[in-house]
């Protein structure tokens, strides 16, 4: 009979686990410091994706469920590359100046026939 491994010790210890709750607390409630002047919820969503939260933490910071952290997130990334590829367009010219052909020898034509 093989004997099973503990993936962690972390999970037996009340102590570790206590802290680990008011850990989570503490970074909850300093996440929501950072958003809380923000009016919409896609503008919160952002800074915390930008500052290096995962879209399931996201989504237990602001309360709300993680497919709407997800789709927001996908939202914003198509936004960000719709401002990018602008971008991008705006500093490349969208037709290259072709240069004019020179001009052909013609005979001149007298307007007025009569003046001879």
């Amino acid at each position: 009979m093989k004997g099973k491994k503990k993936t962690s010790s972390n999970n037996n210890d009340p102590q570790l686990s206590e802290i680990s709750v008011k850990l989570d607390t503490l970074i909850r409630l300093s996440s929501l410091g950072l958003v809380k002047d923000m009016k919409t919820q896609k503008e919160q969503i952002a800074s915390l994706s930008d500052a290096g939260f995962k879209p399931k933490e996201i989504a237990a910071v602001l309360r709300t469920s993680q497919n709407t952290v997800n789709v927001t997130l996908n939202t914003i990334r198509k936004e960000r590359a719709a401002v990018e590829a602008e971008g991008e367009t705006e500093e490349t010219p969208k037709t290259v100046p072709v240069e004019a052909p020179p001009p052909e020898n013609k005979p001149e034509v007298k307007e007025n026939a009569q003046e001879s």
